[in-house]
């Protein structure tokens, strides 16, 4: 039975364009194949360039936007023409036909007032924190709560009034769900934890292609954000290390992704002069990805231990596991609950211990099979998007037939 016919949804993200954001599409298709109607509202970035298109029976709206080079002012100007946009698609779609639920992820967490006006207009409002974005704060510029000042609060109230005014709460993992209930404790039963897994029905081994290494024996591989709370230059850093005072250079990098941090990542890895060990792919497809991470001998977790990182699941980690792949991680609370076994745990923010970790992984090859099948039967048991599928619709059914 189609749990929702007859229903029409509406997702909204601003950091990320749709289907690019792997999460929020993910979520689109469960919903479609639970009977609703989807329509999704995101912003125009890169191979996502329609301001309008149906992929998979989803209905996608975007909008012009530019993102922050990477500065405060950038990026209060970019949340603004975000939300003012967001409000104008909004509108024009609501004079078409209601929505039954409106489900905002963040960062950032801008759109509380949304959730307001959902509740004037009868429309469940569902908030999925992605991202502790007071904490993305902190991590992104490198300051604490005292130095970031009025900024910090303002976030922290933005981070409570989404929680207040939502009818139902998605946290990613324990941690957030943790966060949000301390914020609300009268309603901790509106708060549901709905992990971000990969779909291994779709992000499964393809055949391994050695000449991605390019005469190298050994592979190492990245693919996410490259901003700066994400810890791109513990890899370069890793890779100089490796070279210089370990005397070992067989080996090639691939970093998958793009972000703020990537101009300064190149320059590092020009000034190392380690243009032949680290190659920079940008944004690409999930093929060309998946032939690269099914390639990799050793797939690396460079977020730093932070305020936001140490809460937070890595979508790369649960990616790396679903291939069979061994990792080398910092020593992270939410990271060590999502991999157990199928990592290597190393002294945090430590560059030569990060280099270490990766060394003991190339001499143990039996460590590095046994990594990889830990981490494939716990995605395969726990972890992937399809045990999650029931997680999201029952948040759904909370808003709409309990709440």
């Amino acid at each position: 039975m189609k749990e929702f016919a007859g229903k029409h949804f509406l997702l909204i993200v601003e950091n990320n364009s749709v289907p690019f954001d792997k999460r929020v599409w993910r979520e689109a298709l469960a919903l479609k194949d639970s009977g609703a109607e989807v329509s999704v509202i995101a912003p125009i970035y890169e191979t996502d360039k329609d301001k309008f298109e149906i992929v998979e029976r989803v209905n996608i709206f975007r909008y012009n936007l530019r993102f922050s080079s990477g500065s405060k002012i950038g990026y209060i100007y970019e949340y603004f023409i975000a939300f003012v946009k967001t409000i104008f698609l909004f509108n024009k779609l609501l004079k078409k036909g209601k929505f039954d639920v409106v489900h905002v992820a963040n960062p950032p967490d801008i759109f509380w007032p949304l959730a307001l006006y959902c509740k004037i207009l009868r429309i469940k409002f569902i908030f999925d924190e992605h991202d502790l974005t007071p904490e993305t704060l902190l991590s992104r510029f490198e300051i604490s709560k005292e130095k970031a000042g009025i900024i910090y609060e303002i976030l922290r109230l933005f981070q409570t009034l989404s929680y207040k005014y939502s009818d139902a709460i998605i946290s990613t993992n324990e941690s957030y769900r943790k966060r949000a209930v301390e914020s609300i404790s009268k309603n901790k039963d509106k708060v549901f934890v709905v992990r971000n897994g990969p779909d291994t029905r779709k992000f499964k081994s393809v055949p391994v292609n050695e000449d991605l290494k390019k005469g190298k024996k050994y592979l190492f591989a990245y693919i996410g954000i490259m901003a700066v709370q994400d810890g791109v230059d513990y890899i370069v850093n890793a890779a100089n290390s490796l070279i210089k005072k370990k005397k070992f250079d067989d080996f090639i990098i691939y970093l998958i992704g793009s972000g703020s941090d990537t101009d300064r990542l190149k320059k590092m890895t020009a000034d190392f002069k380690l243009e032949e060990y680290i190659k920079f792919t940008g944004r690409i497809p999930d093929e060309p990805a998946l032939e690269i991470l099914s390639t990799a001998d050793i797939c690396l977790s460079p977020d730093p231990f932070n305020p936001l990182n140490d809460s937070s699941t890595m979508n790369k980690v649960m990616e790396f596991m679903s291939l069979s792949k061994p990792i080398v991680s910092f020593d992270l609370t939410e990271a060590k609950f999502s991999a157990q076994d199928a990592a290597m745990y190393v002294k945090n923010n430590n560059v030569d211990a990060f280099a270490e970790g990766i060394m003991k992984l190339i001499i143990d090859k039996d460590c590095r099979i046994q990594m990889g099948r830990a981490g494939k039967k716990r995605v395969d048991e726990v972890l992937s998007w399809q045990k999650q599928i029931i997680y999201l619709i029952n948040v759904y059914k909370y808003v709409l037939f309990k709440n």
